[in-house]
């Protein structure tokens, strides 16, 4: 009888106890929490982090993350640099990174399009690079993908293709690497049909930028919108499967195109974000500010750098002082297993992608890879015409942009069809619309010709070939 009564109540304790985790799982379900954590996630908390490289406030050109934290007042977890597809691993930076006790947070882009990406020696060994510095990091594929305005937006199958690829060769070459897949905030209409799968992801990104008015244009303002709405979709969509990381995040302190300073516009968002984050977004586990006059480095319409005025360093300040913001990524280095050998990327025998990767007809070079040459693909080199594809048949307006190399300065831009300016611009965001009315049926070709500030010089972009419609 008693042996009985045992055992019903060991029945009774071990239904209980199995109802108690099955409860337990589902309450996590229910809050967006994951049993398994992915690379790198911490288990609570937000990391925080900056792209601070052209920032003249801390160093210019090469960003003084020690003067940074200093003013800041708290160290940060990751520190951000891009990286075209076929230059060299960036291992000086990463060093750099490494040394402040931070994890470097690469934006690796395809600029010349997607069918340079291969199972090759480069993308190999520049994954072996990366492994060798034994330390976390984010890499950021081609994002902003359903942006028109990247080369290797409009084919979504090759695009998944291509980042698949890339975080396969990852993952056998580099454990250290954690895959981060980042769509810009809008438009959101076409963010999920790039969506590599889970399989390939570790993290879901997301840019996401507070301005006073779109694209400099005093006439469309921008100023009432919420930056938390723009988090809302990524956050609902992936949430529940990876972490959430806002890749991209800045407020605009100087508006351009109002010409007026927006401070307490800067502070106002910058508040309402981060404050969020903390309050309403349990699986926001990375945001980065963006921290760049774009006015001064004549890139764009907008001072994102809040280290230029004091009421919005001290209110970066007082937010990221709260302690759900992180400044550390614990990691072991024993657990990444790094080559000692194999192909790489720098010095005298580097593994590099030649400047002329691709064909006219965009199909890859047979005789791709160079060994031991030292020639490397810039990432941009020369004025880019942007928002029109070889060969495209257009039935509408031309709706052109200039992608620059960082270190042009711009005085003024001629839009050219035919060999012929039909328009002017001096002053970012160097975007143009160009009638249809402008050009008749047939074959033409556009371009972009650029004059340099301080040589006079015109620069010319490559010609892009389009057809009309009848």
């Amino acid at each position: 009888m008693k042996s009985n009564f045992a055992a019903q109540y060991i029945l009774r304790a071990t239904v209980c106890l199995l109802a108690l985790v099955v409860f337990s799982i589902s309450a996590q379900a229910a809050n967006g929490l994951s049993a398994q954590r992915a690379k790198f996630e911490p288990e609570k908390g937000c990391y925080i982090g900056a792209f601070i490289e052209r920032d003249s406030i801390v160093g210019g050109d090469h960003g003084d993350y020690t003067q940074f934290e200093a003013l800041t007042q708290k160290k940060h977890a990751s520190y951000i640099t891009y990286v075209g597809y076929g230059r060299p691993f960036p291992k000086a930076w990463a060093e750099r990174v490494k040394a402040v006790g931070a994890s470097p947070h690469l934006a690796f882009e395809p600029n010349d399009g997607l069918q340079m990406v291969q199972d090759d020696e480069y993308l190999r060994a520049w994954a072996r690079d990366a492994a060798r510095l034994k330390a976390p990091i984010f890499l950021r594929w081609a994002s902003e993908m359903n942006g028109p305005w990247q080369k290797y937006f409009g084919d979504p199958d090759l695009y998944i293709e291509k980042f698949r690829l890339v975080a396969r060769v990852m993952r056998e070459e580099a454990p250290n690497v954690a895959m981060i897949w980042t769509p810009f905030a809008e438009p959101q209409k076409y963010i999920d049909r790039y969506y590599p799968g889970d399989e390939s992801v570790d993290w879901v990104g997301v840019n996401i930028y507070s301005v006073y008015v779109n694209d400099g244009n005093p006439n469309r303002i921008a100023y009432d919108k919420d930056p938390v709405s723009f988090l809302r979709y990524v956050y609902e969509t992936y949430s529940d499967r990876k972490p959430i990381q806002v890749s991209e995040y800045a407020a605009t302190l100087y508006c351009k195109g109002t010409a007026q300073a927006t401070v307490d516009f800067a502070i106002e968002k910058m508040t309402r974000f981060y404050t969020a984050l903390r309050d309403e977004f349990p699986r926001v586990k990375s945001v980065q500010w963006f921290s760049l006059n774009s006015i001064t480095a004549g890139l764009a319409n907008n001072n994102y750098s809040f280290l230029e005025d004091g009421r919005t360093l001290f209110t970066y300040r007082q937010l990221v002082a709260d302690p759900h913001f992180l400044s550390t990524i614990e990691y072991d280095p024993n657990n990444f297993g790094a080559p000692t050998g194999g192909s790489t990327t720098l010095g005298a025998d580097a593994v590099v992608l030649k400047p002329d990767t691709l064909r006219p007809d965009g199909e890859p070079l047979i005789d791709q890879l160079l060994m031991g040459s030292g020639a490397v693909a810039a990432t941009i080199t020369e004025p880019m015409l942007r928002g029109l594809k070889p060969g495209e048949v257009v039935d509408g307006d031309l709706e052109l942009r200039a992608q620059l190399p960082l270190d042009l300065r711009v005085q003024g831009m001629l839009w050219q069809v035919d060999g012929a300016t039909v328009a002017l611009t001096n002053s970012p965001p160097f975007r143009v619309s160009i009638p249809r009315a402008r050009f008749g049926p047939g074959q033409h070709t556009a371009r972009v010709v650029v004059i340099d500030r301080r040589s006079g010089e015109q620069l010319a972009s490559p010609e892009v070939a389009f057809e009309v419609k009848e």
